[in-house]
């Protein structure tokens, strides 16, 4: 299949998102590429294989569970979607691949709006339920750890801006390793900006990230924070279990497994730790790769299977694409998938914010619930 490319001059390129209104179309920012994908028009679905070598990208979502049962997640996920236009920002160049007729898209006006919103904070009752049922199976060694999450109703004002959402978070998260992602489906968008890498491919090299260990930040004492949260025990535990998981699932596939130093990654909000796994692979596809992490204890749990049934038991909200993979695929087969936290699905003038936190024995309901409103921040200050 043939694309087509040339070179383009957009003031800004959500120009492109805002052309394509009421079409399908996505958009991923890469931090560590400095390097903006969008696309738009569905064109075909992809099967699993070994590079897409007629189309310059590929986007993937995946369910967090399997399946989704809430009506408002219908039609997202489990699928590869190859669009009919591509923009590509990276150096300062934009260049437009397109399948068919070229296309002109012009430059349009992006304004910024502050959303009025409110939104329910008295749900601590029921965080402290699930917190309850969940942290009693971790007592009676069910599982070590398991990840728990809060779905947050936001009513606005108005029709919510999606470009004005989509602007904020590309500046908001500018100088973080954020990744900024959007999907735009039947009316509905799921976006967000996220600090975690499922799997990174290029060529043979696989790399994957245990992002694990939270604490909020302090402007009068960032450096304490941070030194506070590589001695802390509680955090170190759990982001040990991700660490050791990874691996462990890696070396299912491939024995050249090396795990990194633990650092401190900061965000806008939050300091997390993180720690690299660099593997080797020649076989396995990147789609492939991405379903046989996800997902990792920082998503799920571990033992995973006994976290997830934990899970489908006590949440009472689907999950849909949070804390699910999706990324992009080029040509060659390479590319990234992150897990979609720090997210919401927005339709009309609502916007149902996802935000979690991990839990292990030594864990205090309070303490998480704040942890999850700082994460909570990142959508609610987008808007």
């Amino acid at each position: 299949m043939q694309y087509k490319a040339k070179q383009i001059k957009l003031d800004n390129p959500l120009s492109f998102w805002k052309h394509f209104v009421n079409e399908e179309r996505m958009l991923f920012y890469n931090p560590l590429k400095k390097e903006c994908i969008l696309g738009a028009k569905r064109l075909k679905i992809l099967p699993r294989q070994n590079g897409y070598t007629d189309y310059p990208y590929i986007f993937s979502a995946m369910t967090f569970f399997g399946t989704v049962k809430d009506e408002k997640w219908a039609g997202f996920g489990n699928e590869s979607i190859a669009f009919q236009y591509y923009l590509v920002e990276k150096d300062g160049r934009q260049t437009l691949h397109y399948h068919g007729d070229p296309i002109k898209i012009e430059n349009q006006e992006m304004k910024k709006y502050r959303h009025a919103y409110h939104y329910q904070e008295d749900d601590y009752e029921d965080w402290s339920q699930l917190f309850t049922s969940l942290t009693a199976a971790i007592a009676a060694k069910e599982v070590n750890k398991v990840v728990i999450s809060r779905e947050v109703r936001i009513e606005c004002d108005r029709v919510i801006h999606i470009e004005s959402v989509l602007q904020n978070l590309l500046q908001k998260n500018q100088n973080s390793n954020s990744f900024i992602f959007a999907y735009f489906k039947d009316g509905k968008t799921f976006l967000g900006a996220t600090p975690e890498i499922l799997v990174q491919k290029e060529q043979d090299n696989i790399l994957s990230y245990a992002l694990a260990g939270t604490i909020s930040r302090d402007s009068q004492n960032d450096e304490v924070q941070k030194a506070i949260l590589l001695r802390d025990a509680k955090n170190r535990y759990e982001h040990q279990i991700v660490i050791d998981t990874i691996a462990a699932g890696i070396k299912k596939f491939t024995g050249a497994v090396q795990v990194g130093d633990t650092s401190v990654l900061t965000l806008r909000n939050v300091h997390h730790l993180q720690t690299p796994i660099y593997a080797k692979d020649q076989r396995g596809t990147l789609l492939e790769w991405a379903a046989r992490l996800h997902p990792t204890p920082a998503l799920g749990g571990n033992p995973v299977h006994r976290a997830l049934a934990l899970l489908r038991r006590y949440e009472k909200h689907e999950r849909g694409l949070y804390a699910a993979p999706l990324g992009i695929t080029d040509a060659k087969g390479d590319g990234v998938f992150v897990a979609g936290i720090r997210s919401a699905l927005i339709q009309g003038n609502l916007a149902f914010a996802y935000t979690g936190c991990g839990l292990v024995a030594k864990s205090e309901s309070r303490a998480e619930y704040l942890e999850t409103n700082d994460k909570l921040r990142t959508i609610v200050e987008s808007l």
